[in-house]
């Protein structure tokens, strides 16, 4: 059984596959002290693969401490994509992830859109199973606070007052904030979105990230969600790196 282990900003996504199947998932928050826990003796780990944002995890020392074979994800391993980024060392690890889950886990099809909503927004774009390149945009939440921080007088809106406004347009200052900041992104998602299906009318959309669960029903009705796709990926890089 191999461990995949994503390891992010704030919080860490541990995913367990026996062969093809996510047979084990949990989310960690980085303030909790808390590592692989049971879950090294109840399942026979063969492998743990690992990408991070630079953050050292506590499951991933105590998998090295138990002797487990630890693998990082690195830009130059073996994907299930071919990368046609004219920076590809300049690629974050978190988008590589993305991709070769979308790649992985759908291997029937040959043309993505991945969308990544974090602390940034990521769209990245496979056409014949080459990445093409992508746009990266301010995620929900530095939106708001950039709308704070940057202005002498408007108020800090939080993520989840911003989700729960029904109205399109906002009745009052703290609305008008939130409406821009969502809708304005829910905007740019559906522009990107009718610009792929233009290019790929029969790809997949598939969208991902913290922040993914809840937008992913005011967007388009053809964008599935996949929160664990990172893990997916991980798993899938892991296993082209070993046939290298």
């Amino acid at each position: 059984m191999t461990l995949a282990i994503d390891i992010g900003n704030s919080y860490t996504k541990l995913g367990i596959f026996d062969n093809n199947t996510l047979i084990f998932k949990d989310i960690i928050h980085k303030d909790e002290k808390r590592g692989l826990g049971n879950i090294a003796e109840t399942y026979d780990i063969r492998k743990v693969v690992v990408s991070t944002v630079g953050r050292e995890d506590l499951a991933e020392k105590e998998a090295v401490v138990r002797g487990i074979e630890v693998v990082r994800i690195s830009r130059d391993m073996k994907l299930p994509f071919e990368n046609g980024y004219m920076t590809p060392e300049t690629l974050g690890l978190d988008r590589i992830a993305a991709m070769a889950g979308a790649c992985g886990k759908h291997v029937d099809c040959k043309n993505f859109l991945v969308m990544d909503l974090g602390t940034c927004n990521t769209y990245d774009i496979i056409l014949n199973g080459k990445f093409i390149g992508g746009n990266i945009a301010p995620g929900l939440e530095m939106r708001l606070r950039a709308m704070h921080e940057f202005t002498a007088k408007l108020p800090k809106v939080e993520v989840g007052e911003a989700i729960g406004i029904k109205e399109i347009m906002g009745r009052n200052t703290r609305e008008a904030i939130g409406c821009g900041a969502l809708r304005g992104m829910i905007d740019e998602m559906n522009a990107c979105i009718e610009r792929f299906k233009n290019t790929s009318p029969t790809g997949r959309i598939i969208m991902t990230g913290g922040y993914g669960e809840m937008v992913y029903k005011m967007v388009d009705k053809t964008v599935e969600y996949d929160p664990y796709l990172v893990l997916w990926g991980l798993k899938a890089v892991c296993e082209n790196s070993t046939e290298r």
